[in-house]
C-alpha cells in the first residue's frame, strides 16, 4: 500500500477521510480484490502513519457502506458486490452540507412510505427491535456517547417492518451515511446539541407510537416531520438557501 503523505497539521477527521479515500481507491481499482483480506490494523497503522482510532473509523465507514465485512478473530475482507445493484453511495461521497441535504431529501421520499407500510405490516418482533433502538439512543445520549448507531438502527427497523425487502436493502445499502451526524459530527455533550438530540428522540418516539398503533397516515406524517426538521436545521445552521 502506498504511504499517505505525513502531515502532522491534518485534523483527526481529515486523516480518517484521507485513509478512507485511499482504501476505497484500492478496492475500486481492484488492487484489493473481492474476498481479499485487508492488511491488519497494525499493518495499516505502521504503513500509513495514522492512529488505531483513525484506522478503526475508516474501516467502520467501509463496513457501513457495504464495501467490507469483518469476521471477528479472522480479519476484514472486501465484499463481492458484482451481483448487487450498481446503485450505491460510495464511502466518503456524502461529505458536503449540500450532499447531506440531498440525502435527507432522498430519505424523505423513501421513508415516509416505509413508515406507512410499517404501520400496516409490523409484527411484535419488529416493534421490539425498534424499541431496543430507541432505548439504546436514550442510553447513549445519557452517557454522552454518539447516537448515530442507534439512530440508524431505528430507521432500519422501520424499513424492515414494511415486510418489503427493497426498503430495507436500499437503506442498508446507503449505510449510516444517511444520518447527518455521521458526516457532520456534533459535540453531544454540549447543552444545545443535547437539546437537539432530545428533540430527535422525541420525534422517533412519535413515529414509533404511530407505527405501533397501526396508523399509517400518522406514521407518514411523523417521519416526514422528523426528517424535514433535520433538513431545516441543517439549512439554518449552515445558511443554505433552497
Amino acid at each position: 500500500m502506498k504511504t499517505l503523505p505525513n502531515n502532522s497539521q491534518k485534523r483527526h477527521g481529515n486523516l480518517t477521510q484521507q485513509l478512507l479515500d485511499h482504501l476505497s481507491h484500492l478496492i475500486d481499482s481492484r488492487a484489493l480484490q473481492p474476498g481479499q483480506k485487508l492488511p491488519t490494523e497494525s499493518e495499516i497503522v505502521r504503513e500509513q502513519g495514522v492512529s488505531r482510532t483513525v484506522v478503526r473509523e475508516a474501516i467502520s465507514k467501509l463496513q457501513a457502506a457495504g464495501i467490507v465485512a469483518t469476521r471477528h478473530g479472522i480479519g476484514t475482507f472486501v465484499l463481492d458486490n458484482t451481483s448487487k445493484s450498481d446503485f450505491k453511495i460510495k464511502a466518503g461521497s456524502v461529505t458536503t452540507i449540500r450532499d447531506v441535504l440531498a440525502m435527507l431529501e432522498l430519505r424523505i421520499s423513501i421513508e415516509t412510505e416505509a413508515a406507512a407500510l410499517a404501520a400496516m405490516r409490523h409484527t411484535d418482533e419488529h416493534l421490539h427491535a425498534m424499541r431496543r433502538a430507541l432505548d439504546s439512543f436514550r442510553d447513549h445520549l445519557a452517557a454522552g456517547k454518539t447516537t448515530v448507531g442507534p439512530d440508524f438502527q431505528f430507521h432500519l427497523g422501520i424499513a424492515r417492518a414494511t415486510g418489503n425487502d427493497y426498503f430495507f436493502n436500499i437503506l442498508n445499502q446507503l449505510g449510516s451515511s444517511v444520518i447527518p451526524r455521521s458526516r457532520i459530527p456534533i459535540n453531544e455533550r454540549q447543552p444545545h446539541e443535547r437539546e437537539y438530540l432530545v428533540r430527535i428522540s422525541n420525534e422517533h418516539e412519535d413515529t414509533y407510537d404511530a407505527v405501533a398503533r397501526g396508523d399509517p397516515e400518522a406514521a407518514r406524517a411523523a417521519i416526514r416531520n422528523h426528517l424535514g426538521n433535520s433538513r431545516e436545521r441543517m439549512r439554518r445552521v449552515y445558511r443554505i438557501a433552497e
